[in-house]
Parts: C-alpha cells; structure tokens; sequence
C-alpha cells in the first residue's frame, strides 16, 4: 500500500496517446498515477488500448442545450461580454488547442489534427465510466494513519504544479443533523463543483441533472463552488472531445476560435456577475495538456496554487452573493442548505417534523433517487419530496466472496465481506488475471480499519489478512484495485495486504495466522484462476517489484519470512489441488 498525499495534486492520468499529442507530463511523487498505478505512456504496453481507455473514462459528454460546435456572433452574445487577459500559454504545446486567454480570432495558431474516435471508442465514451474521486481527509487512527501510508518509504519530489478539491471535508452521511426547512425562493443558481480523476478536471455546471448524472458515471460531487446569476455577462463552455477536457471563457474570439480548432461550443454555460460580488479566479497549469485552468472563489487556494507554480490570472468572472444560512429553494427547484457560510453537502438533515433528507455530494436534497454516500457508504433511497425512504448500510445483507462456498477455503479462518465503494476502478479493462501482488500494512490492521483508511486515501486491494487468520474482501476479483502503483499490473492482478507489527528489534513481523492465511489464500487464487503452482516472481510478487517501495517488508525476497510464506503456499496448493 502507497503513501499518497492528495492535497492539491493534478494527478499523471491515463495518458492520450494519440496522433494529436495530447500526453500529460508526469508527476509520480504525489500523482495517482505513480502511487495507485493510474496507467501512464510509459506503463503503457498497448497504445490503442489506452487510447481506448481515455476515451472510455477520462470524461462523460456534457448535458448542454448548446448546439455542439456552434460559433458565437455579435448577435448571439452581450455586447459587453468582456474579453479575458492575455499571457495565459506560451510554454503550452501547439498540438493541443491553446485555452489561455491571449488565445483569440486572429491569433496564429498550429491547426489541431481531427482524428475522429472510432465506433468502438465512441460507445466506450458512452458506456464506460470513471470510478470516483476522493477529497483527501485526515485518519485519527495512529495504526490506520501508518499504515495506509507507507509512512517509512520516500516519495520524490515533483516539479510540476498540482490541484484537487479544496472543499472542506463533508460531514458524515450517516450522521443526522436537525434544521428547519423554511425555504426561501432565491434567483441565483448554484454552480455545482465536480472532479474527474481521470484527466485531473474540475468541472462547474449550474444544471442539478447534470452534476447527478455524472456524480452516477463516477464523477466526484465536491459541493457548491459560487452562486452564479441568472442574467449578465455569459461565459461560454466549451468541450474538447479529444481529452475529455471543458475550458469556460467570458471572449466570444476565444470562444469562436476554439471551436474553429475543434472544440465542441456549448454556448452560454453561465453568467457573470455585472455587479462583481464575488471574485472568481482563474489560474493556468503550464505543466500538462488537459486541465490547464482552474477556478475558484477561495483566496487561500488561489494563492497557494500560485504558490507552487500555478500562473494567477486574476479574476475569470463574478459571482453573485452567498445567500445567509437557511434553507433556498432554486428557480430551477433545487433545494439548498446553506449553513456557516457554505452549501453542505454529503449529510442527511432532520427537519422539526423528523423528517430526514439526504444532501447530495454537490448539495442539492435528493429527490426521487438512490445515492451512495461517498463518505460513509450508506445507501439512501428518497421519495420525490425528498424524504429518505430507505437507508442501507455498506453491504448489508450481500454475500460474495467466492471463498465462502470454496472448497479450498473449507474449515479455514473467517471471511468478512466489506466491499468498497470508492478507489477501485469496474471491469479489467480487457485484462485477465494473471499474478497477484503481496503488501503489508505497516500496521496492526483489521478489514474494517483498513475499509476505513481507504475511503480517504485513494488505495485499496483485493484482500486484507488480518492477525489472527481472517480474511476480509474489499474489492471483487472481477474489479481493478488501486495497489501495484502500476496500471497494467493492477488490471491483471490481485492484491493482497497482510497486517503486521515491530518486533523488538524494530523489525516488521506478521504472526504465523498472518502468514499461514495469507499463504492458504494465495494457493486458492492460483487454483481459482488456473495461474498454477505459486513461484515467486512468476505469478505471485511483491510490491517492490510492481514500483519502488520497501513493501511488503518481511514478505519480500530477502525478508525475514519470505521463504516461509512462499513455501506454504505451495504446500497449500499441492494440498488443495488434489481436492
């Protein structure tokens, strides 16, 4: 399991390798992508395959009332829609179409080359979605924090400029609040925040159905970001099918000019504030290729981006004034808790009636819908007024892990089935199962404290082993887990973590229920999945060998209780096989 430090970071996502050039730099120290093992050019054995799978995941095409690749004219938009500064781009590749703001109708530019995805792709785009994102929060367990760390491994430095969400943690979903709900009707619409892991973007749309379908095609939901009103100067959204990319921009040039490069013009996204209540900025990554502006109400985070090589570009546009605390209804029926000053998000409320409702992760109550707490896992079912009609806890009453009903797992230790509900990625890509990954915990860990870890830190595996023999599942063997700090390998194997602790000389030591669990477990695999008799380096390996990184500790070759747990399980398997 690897250490990864989320805040601000603009992760190395599957890279777009593509005649168009559209490749992300790389930023392995804090990066998914080198510490989970997202896939990156150089991980990458099939080009068209992760061609494939960028267009598969990196983005859902936009709900926009737009006509796609419409051009912007005098008459179609405000007169005094302001034109944005220059100066944003000029380290940012030609191959890719320029979104700074010097970039405008008259500008010289390099061409972008149209090279349409195929059907295959296409349908991928439509079908095939991103697992969802996570805010990094804190984790008070001291066992749980070094474990789910790797707190004793040395990450390298990056140089290139990184983001994530700066919304402050949400509140827990299966903790009930009581408020009133007096609404008040309100003109302003909020501007829903949304994150895609894939490719590093924030997206920002004042449409509810929107943020909802892609918070449901994994999107991460990341509350209100600003009130925008509903008249004043536009700003123009655009999409780049290419990169699964959106650039907003209040220059009607830009604008026209971005689509003459092959943007997709989705009109007027929203508007400006004319009075200039509240200060959106806006900042350039010159770094990557996709996600290269950012926006953001916050001074702080405006000001520690620019701190790390973020360029300030001042203020984008305005939005108009955060109501007071209450509760809002929305001229397009979206109802909103505001509370200390922010839209809460990701919590169920009880009115004085006892009357619970579920927030959505961007805010707005649920109506009529499921939702999966992205903090808490709890499943909430509301009716249409938005009352909560059901709730179910992670997992409950579901039953598969296939070691259960295993004749390789009889009269073995218990199984605990805790499936996670982010940081894992649906499907195997077209891959098999082929080796399996052995970690340690750095820690004395349980399947729960380990599930819990989890939900903050953008990690998982397979199976956890805990002290005392039990095995828990966290992720289906048929699902991608974030472990082996390399895509390939993690779509074509399982991962295995396997709780320990310091002997007296400081050494790390599993108990022999670690290792005799952890061995029987790898012999079913082998067996389950036709790998065959386990040998080390062949189809079972640690995770030292997927990416640098001193796990799995004691189980790696040269540890202390290698040969051990090896040897067992081939005992196990030559056992089992004959069953």
């Amino acid at each position: 399991m690897q250490q990864e430090n989320r805040s601000y970071w603009l992760p190395n996502r599957v890279a777009l390798v593509t005649t168009l050039g559209l490749a992300l730099l790389g930023t392995p120290a804090i990066a998914f992508a080198a510490d989970n093992g997202m896939a990156t050019t150089a991980e990458t054995d099939s080009v068209a395959a992760i061609v494939q799978a960028q267009d598969a995941l990196a983005s859902a095409q936009p709900i926009s009332s737009q006509t796609a690749n419409s051009v912007i004219t005098d008459e179609d938009a405000p007169q005094d829609a302001p034109q944005t500064s220059a100066g944003s781009n000029d380290n940012e590749p030609s191959s890719v179409p320029r979104t700074g703001g010097e970039t405008t109708a008259g500008t010289e530019q390099q061409p972008t080359v149209e090279m349409p995805a195929s059907s295959q792709q296409q349908e991928a785009q439509e079908e095939k979605t991103p697992g969802a994102g996570q805010t990094q929060t804190s984790v008070t367990s001291s066992d749980a924090d070094e474990a789910s760390s790797h707190a004793e491994e040395t990450t390298e430095a990056s140089s290139s400029p990184q983001t994530t969400a700066v919304a402050e943690s949400v509140s827990a979903a299966a903790t009930t609040s009581s408020v009133t709900t007096a609404e008040e009707s309100i003109s302003q619409l909020p501007m829903y925040r949304l994150y895609n892991r894939y490719n590093g973007e924030h997206l920002f749309t004042s449409s509810s159905s929107e943020a909802q379908s892609l918070i449901s095609l994994g999107w991460t939901g990341e509350s209100v970001a600003w009130f925008t009103p509903n008249s004043g100067n536009a700003v123009f959204r655009l999409y780049n099918r290419y990169s699964g990319d959106h650039h907003y921009t209040t220059s009607r040039d830009e604008y026209n000019s971005l689509v003459s490069f092959g943007w997709s013009g989705e009109g007027v996204g929203f508007y400006s504030d004319s009075s200039q209540t509240t200060m959106v900025y806006r900042l350039f990554n010159p770094y990557v290729t996709v996600a290269t502006h950012h926006y953001t109400t916050a001074q702080s985070e405006y000001d520690y981006l620019g701190s790390i090589g973020w360029r300030k570009e001042g203020a984008g546009w305005y939005g108009a004034a955060m109501p007071a605390d209450g509760w809002y209804v929305t001229s397009s029926g979206d109802e909103l808790l505001v509370s200390g000053g922010a839209v809460k998000s990701d919590a169920v409320v009880t009115n004085e009636s006892g009357q619970s409702r579920y927030l959505t992760p961007v805010g707005f109550v649920a109506k009529g819908s499921t939702w999966v707490s992205p903090s808490s896992g709890y499943t909430y079912a509301t009716a249409s007024d938005g009352t909560i009609t059901q709730t179910i806890a992670p997992n409950a009453g579901e039953s598969y892990c296939w070691l259960k009903s295993s004749p390789y797992w009889s009269g073995a230790g218990a199984v605990k089935e805790l499936l996670m509900n982010v940081h894992y990625s649906t499907g195997r890509f077209g891959q098999s199962i082929s080796k399996i990954v052995i970690h340690h915990n750095v820690g004395n860990l349980t399947t729960e404290a380990i599930y819990s870890t989890w939900q903050t830190r953008a990690a998982s595996a397979h199976y956890q082993v805990e002290a005392n023999g039990t095995v828990g599942q966290l992720v289906l063997d048929s699902n991608t887990a974030w472990h082996a700090g390399n895509w390939t390998i993690n779509t074509q194997s399982i991962g295995i973590e396997h709780a320990d602790y310091k002997d007296g000389n400081g050494q790390w030591r599993m108990t022999e229920a670690t290792i005799n669990s952890g061995a029987r477990l790898v012999a079913a695999l082998c067996l389950q999945y036709s790998l065959g008799r386990p040998q080390w380096g062949v189809n079972v390996v640690g995770h030292n060998e997927c990416v640098s990184t001193e796990c799995p500790a004691s189980l790696a070759v040269g540890g202390s209780q290698h040969d051990e747990y090896i040897t067992k399980a081939q005992e196990w398997y030559d056992k089992l096989s004959k069953i």
